[in-house]
């Protein structure tokens, strides 16, 4: 598995100023290109890159045509979640029943309300019948 994680290639658009190719996405905003590398759309294929250059050096020729650089994984570490994801379970079973007895508590008083509703019409109409 190791020699398969040495082999990842990972690849990003940079401009000939040294800008990095910064996706927006439909109806984004922002910089389009920008200094830090860790703000760059990073692609794991090649030929996407490769499009974006196209794309750049056709609709800007004047620019220049931007550069691919490429990243290949030297290391690579492995992040066990077992446990923050215990944490998050047991979080999300005690807001779950905290849920539980907060409706539980609603529709009781809602059922009292509605006995007591009732009761009141029954005293009513017993006056009625009364009269």
């Amino acid at each position: 598995m190791n020699d398969e994680l040495n082999k990842l290639e990972f690849y990003a658009v940079r401009n000939q100023e040294g800008q990095w190719f910064h996706r927006k996405g439909q109806g984004g905003y922002g910089e389009t290109w920008v200094e830090d590398v860790l703000q760059a759309r990073i692609y794991n294929k090649i030929g996407f890159a490769r499009a974006q250059v196209t794309y750049f050096a056709k609709k800007w020729p004047s620019f220049g045509v931007p550069d691919i650089v490429e990243f290949k994984v030297t290391e690579h570490r492995v992040i066990n979640e077992e446990e923050r994801f215990k944490k998050l379970q047991a979080k999300e079973e005690k807001r779950s029943g905290i849920r539980r007895i907060k409706t539980q508590k609603e529709k009781v008083a809602e059922a009292r309300r509605e006995l007591a509703e009732a009761e009141a019409e029954v005293e009513q109409d017993r006056k009625d019948m009364l009269k």
